[in-house]
C-alpha cells in the first residue's frame, strides 16, 4: 500500500522521502533507457518521473501506439528491475515544451472543441485516450506488485483556468481507470495558480525553480493554505528552456546541488525537472508565447523551441553526466552516508565531413510527398487532417492588375512567398507587418506560391486556448493603388507532413526549397551530431528517423544522431529551406549548444 501519513510517505509500511528525476521516455530511444536509469539509480535517486504524450500514442483518432519509443509499460519495468519508483503524468495536457501541450492536434479539427475543458467534444476523447493508456499502466501500481507510487491529474491548470468541475473529472477519470495510487496536482508556487489547479482529495504539488536557493516565501503560499500535507516539489526546475534565436538560462552546479540539499534537511519531497531531458526529435517541439513588453502586457511573442531539450539537466543530450551531476552526487553520498562511484562518460565518434550528392526541389516533388487539395479559400492544416510539417497555397492571379500590396489575415507560422519561381521574401508570426509591397512584379500575373512552417504549437498558458492552428488562418488578399482589397480565391493546396521521402525523385538541381541525400559509413555504434553550418533552416533525417530540425541563428548549431539510429551504410536527407553554400555536412564527437549565430536571410532563388 502507499499512503500520504502525517506529512510523509508510507509505501508498504515503510516511511519514505520521494527523490525523483525527470526522464521522458519519448525523448530518448528505447535501447538508450537502460543506461540513463541506471545513471539516476547511480545518483543516489529512488524514483523516476515522466509525463505521457497524447499526441503521440494516438497520432490519428482512434489509432494508438505503444510500441517502439511509446512502449511505456517496458520504460515501467526497466526501472522496477533497478528498484526504482515511478512518477506517472498521464496529462492529457503535460506542457514539457512539446508541441499543444502533447493533445493531438487532430482535435483541432472542430472549430467549436475547447480544450481542457468539460465540453464532450472534448473530454469524450479524453476519456477514451485515458482507458487505453491506463491498461498499460493501471497493472504496474505499487497496489498490483508493481512499482507506480503516484499519478498526476491534468497538469499546471492554474496557469491555464480554475474551473474546479473540470478538474475533478479529471481525478474521477482516473479512479474509474483503476487508479488506485495517490493522485497530485502540479502547479506554480503563487496563490493564483495553486488555488486555479486545486482539487479536493488530491496532493498539491508545487512547480518551481529560480536557481537561487529553496527560500521560505517560494512554499509560503502553499503551507497557508494546507498546514497539514507534505510538501512536494513537483517540478524542480534546474535549468531553462531554450528558444530560437536566445540564450536559455544556465543555472550553476553549485547552485543546483544547494537546493537538492536543503530540500533534503527539510524533508520536502522533490522531482529535478530535468535529470535528463533528451530531444524534441521530429517536429515535436513546442514553443512559447510569453509577455516581452511590460508596457503591454496583452501582447505576447511567439517563441519556438529547439530540437534539443538538454534543459541544463544532469545528464547532456547524449546521456553523458556533468558537473552538476557530479555535485548533486556528491551531496546524495553524504546524505545516504554511503559512497556513490560515478559512471564513465558517454564516448561519441567523429564521422567527417559528408556530401550531399543528389538534390529533390520542393516543387518537383508536391505529388509524390504530399496530397492535394483544391479550396475556394485557405484554410488551416488541421482542416486537411495534417498535424504536422509545411504545407503549401497556390493560386493564380491574373495579368494586368496594378496590385501593390499582398497582405495576410493571420501567419502561423512562417510564410516563404513565391511568384512564378521566384522567391519574395519572409512574414513571420512576430513580424508587426503582415503583408509586402510587389513593386510591379505582380501585375504580370502568375502563379502565388506560399509555403507554411508549422514551428511547433503553443504549450503553456491562455495562448493555446484557441488551439494554435497553423497554415493560413484567415484571408490572403491584394489591393490595387486606390486602396481596395480583394481576397484570393481558388487555391491549390499541398500537405507536406515530410514523411514518406523515400518516394523523392532526385534529378539536376530545381529552386529551393530542396532536399539533399548522401551517405555515409557508421562501424561503431556510438552517438555523434551532425553540424550543418553550409546550411540555413530546415531538418535532417537519417535512416528515415526525423532527427528534428535546425536553423542557423542558434542557439543550438548540431542536431543529436543517437547511436542505434546508426547502421554500416547510412542514409541522409537534409531538407533546406532558404539557402545553402556547399552540399557538405560534418558528423562530429561534439554538440554545438548555447551559441547565438548570425541569421542569414535567404536570397531570391530565380
Amino acid at each position: 500500500m502507499v499512503k500520504w501519513k502525517n506529512g510523509k510517505l508510507d509505501i508498504n509500511g515503510s516511511e519514505s522521502l520521494i527523490i525523483s528525476g525527470a526522464m521522458h521516455y519519448f525523448r530518448t530511444l528505447p535501447e538508450q533507457w537502460q543506461d540513463r536509469l541506471e545513471k539516476l539509480k547511480a545518483l543516489g535517486f529512488n524514483t523516476v518521473e515522466t509525463y505521457c504524450c497524447w499526441n503521440l500514442h494516438e497520432p490519428r483518432e482512434g489509432e494508438f501506439r505503444f510500441d517502439g519509443m511509446l512502449d511505456i509499460e517496458r520504460f515501467i519495468q526497466i526501472a522496477q528491475e533497478l528498484e526504482l519508483y515511478v512518477i506517472i503524468r498521464p496529462g492529457p495536457y503535460i506542457c514539457s515544451e512539446w508541441d499543444l501541450g502533447g493533445l493531438p492536434p487532430w482535435l483541432l479539427k472542430d472549430d467549436s472543441i475547447q480544450l481542457r475543458s468539460c465540453q464532450e467534444n472534448y473530454f469524450g476523447k479524453v476519456s477514451s485516450y485515458m482507458h487505453r493508456l491506463m491498461e498499460y499502466v493501471v497493472p504496474h501500481q505499487i497496489t498490483r506488485g508493481g512499482n507506480v507510487i503516484l499519478i498526476a491529474v491534468e497538469n499546471e491548470y492554474g496557469s491555464f483556468a480554475s474551473s474546479r468541475q473540470y478538474m475533478q473529472k479529471c481525478k474521477e477519470l482516473l479512479r474509474q481507470c483503476g487508479v488506485e495510487v495517490p493522485l497530485f496536482t502540479a502547479d506554480g508556487h503563487t496563490e493564483l495558480t495553486l488555488n486555479g489547479g486545486a482539487v479536493d482529495g488530491v496532493l498539491p504539488g508545487l512547480d518551481f525553480g529560480f536557481g537561487n536557493g529553496i527560500h521560505p516565501e517560494y512554499i509560503q503560499p502553499f503551507q497557508e493554505k494546507w498546514p497539514e500535507a507534505p510538501i512536494f516539489h513537483a517540478e524542480h526546475w534546474i535549468g531553462g528552456i531554450s528558444h530560437w534565436g536566445a540564450t536559455a538560462p544556465y543555472y550553476s552546479a553549485e547552485s543546483t546541488a544547494l537546493e537538492v540539499e536543503q530540500q533534503l534537511q527539510m524533508g520536502i519531497h522533490f522531482n529535478l525537472y530535468m535529470f535528463h531531458g533528451g530531444t524534441n526529435f521530429g517536429f515535436m517541439n513546442g514553443a512559447n508565447a510569453f509577455v516581452q513588453d511590460p508596457e503591454n502586457r496583452m501582447k505576447t511573442t511567439y517563441l519556438p523551441d529547439t530540437t534539443t531539450y538538454e534543459s541544463d539537466a544532469l545528464l547532456t543530450e547524449c546521456g553523458d553526466i556533468t558537473p552538476k551531476y557530479e555535485a548533486v552526487q556528491k551531496v546524495m553520498s553524504q546524505y545516504l552516508k554511503k559512497p556513490l562511484s560515478l559512471p564513465s562518460h558517454v564516448e561519441t565518434q567523429s564521422l567527417g565531413d559528408i556530401r550531399l550528392e543528389k538534390t529533390a526541389s520542393l516543387f518537383d516533388n508536391l505529388e509524390q510527398i504530399g496530397t492535394r487539395y483544391s479550396d475556394e479559400f485557405p484554410k488551416n492544416m488541421e482542416h486537411y487532417d495534417q498535424s504536422y510539417g509545411y504545407i503549401l497555397y497556390r493560386c493564380r492571379i491574373a495579368p494586368g492588375q496594378a496590385i501593390n500590396l499582398l497582405g495576410f489575415e493571420r501567419v502561423y507560422d512562417r510564410i516563404h512567398i513565391y511568384f512564378n519561381g521566384r522567391s519574395y521574401g519572409i512574414i513571420e508570426r512576430n513580424d508587426e507587418k503582415r503583408y509586402i509591397e510587389p513593386d510591379g512584379w505582380m501585375d504580370e500575373g502568375g502563379v502565388l506560391e506560399l509555403l507554411v512552417e508549422n514551428q511547433g504549437r503553443i504549450n503553456f498558458g491562455p495562448d493555446m486556448l484557441l488551439g494554435d492552428r497553423k497554415g493560413i488562418c484567415g484571408y490572403v488578399y491584394i489591393c490595387d493603388t486606390v486602396g481596395i482589397r480583394q481576397i484570393l480565391s481558388n487555391w491549390e493546396i499541398y500537405t507536406l507532413p515530410m514523411t514518406g521521402l523515400n518516394n523523392l525523385c532526385y534529378g539536376k538541381p530545381g529552386r529551393l526549397p530542396a532536399f539533399f541525400r548522401g551517405t555515409f559509413a557508421a562501424r561503431e555504434k556510438k552517438d555523434c551530431f551532425i553540424h550543418l553550418k553550409n546550411f540555413t533552416k530546415g531538418f535532417v533525417v537519417v535512416n528515415n528517423f526525423n532527427l528534428g530540425r535546425f536553423w542557423n541563428i542558434g542557439p543550438q548549431h548540431s542536431l543529436y544522431l543517437p547511436w542505434p539510429i546508426l547502421k554500416e551504410e547510412n542514409e541522409i536527407i537534409v531538407f533546406e529551406e532558404e539557402k545553402m553554400t556547399e552540399p557538405v555536412v560534418s558528423i562530429r564527437d561534439y554538440h554545438v549548444l548555447n551559441e547565438r549565430g548570425d541569421y542569414v536571410p535567404a536570397e531570391a532563388i530565380v
